[in-house]
């Protein structure tokens, strides 16, 4: 955990990047990155688009528990 904590200083970001370098190659990383960019935005989409529904979902239940309560009296 504690390593986690620190992932954020820069020599270790140049490390990464190094690595990165070393395994991917400089041509391939900006296609892996755009990849991953699109990626990203499609699962963000994805996530925006299913918390609507979820949220859709309870109006529609509570307009019919209202409804039903109106009926009852």
């Amino acid at each position: 955990m504690h390593v986690i904590a620190q992932l954020g200083s820069p020599s270790q970001w140049l490390i990464l990047i190094a690595i990165c370098l070393v395994i991917f190659g400089a041509k391939r990383l900006p296609d892996i990155a755009r990849s991953l960019g699109k990626s990203l935005a499609a699962f963000k989409k994805a996530k925006r688009d299913f918390e609507q529904e979820l949220l859709q979902a309870d109006k529609e239940e509570a307009d019919k528990k209202s409804d039903a309560a109106s009926e009852d009296k």
